[in-house]
């Protein structure tokens, strides 16, 4: 009885859809001309960037103290990433140890006597990611998930540095958003897209803002012009 009684609304349901269905034919053209149009008028709302060139901007935004938690610096060549990373650990008073990401081309860089196989599951350490893209907007940058990419690499350890590719670095968050719909299109969307901009902070009723809260206390993005 209760079975047939739902077949009954089930169908009065879809017979209130086809109902309900509009009958006037949509213009594919049109369609596609609106669109356009509120495409153009988007760049009207987009805030400048702090320069022309999005690397450039992402960079003062971060020395301007706009990214909570954040540093950058740029070199010219993956070579000297190692000397960067051992500076970077010399500022903190930071034992030469870390985590790197494990995949080659960060790999097979010369760490010297640096360690790299740090477990970050203990308290203090380093991370180091290679980051997809930058976004100069909003100093965010960009990673995904996947078999050489474990994602609690960027939240576990207390400092984490992404290692950023000039050229992948993006003016505006919607231009990763077109990105991401390519990825998605083409059927390759990893589980994880995590985007970050900055430390995350949280404050308790006394108005006092804590830092790292949900991931690490200090980012440190180094970006590397491309070879």
């Amino acid at each position: 009885m209760n079975k047939q009684r739902n077949e009954i609304s089930r169908e009065r349901i879809f017979d209130a859809i086809r109902a309900a269905a509009p009958t006037v034919t949509a213009d594919v053209k049109a369609i596609q001309a609106e669109a356009a149009d509120i495409l153009r008028e988007s760049e009207f709302a987009r805030p400048d960037l702090l320069a022309d060139d999005a690397a450039d901007a992402l960079v003062q935004r971060i020395e301007a103290g706009l990214v909570i938690g954040t540093s950058c610096e740029q070199i010219a060549t993956m070579d000297a990433l190692p000397n960067a990373v051992d500076q970077f650990l010399a500022k903190y008073a930071l034992p030469k140890a870390l985590q790197v990401q494990r995949i080659e081309r960060l790999q097979k860089l010369n760490w010297g006597s640096l360690s790299t196989e740090v477990d970050i599951k203990n308290d203090n350490t380093v991370g180091l990611c290679w980051a997809e893209y930058g976004i100069a907007e909003t100093g965010t940058f960009v990673v995904h998930s996947g078999p050489d990419m474990p994602i609690l690499l960027n939240y576990l350890p207390l400092y984490l540095i992404a290692v950023v590719p000039r050229s992948k670095i993006l003016p505006y968050m919607d231009d990763y958003a077109l990105i991401a719909n390519e990825i998605a299109q083409r059927g390759e969307t990893p589980r994880n897209m995590c985007l970050i901009s900055g430390v995350s902070g949280t404050t308790d009723i006394e108005g006092v803002l804590i830092q790292g809260a949900h991931g690490p206390e200090v980012l440190h993005m180094i970006i590397v012009e491309d070879q």
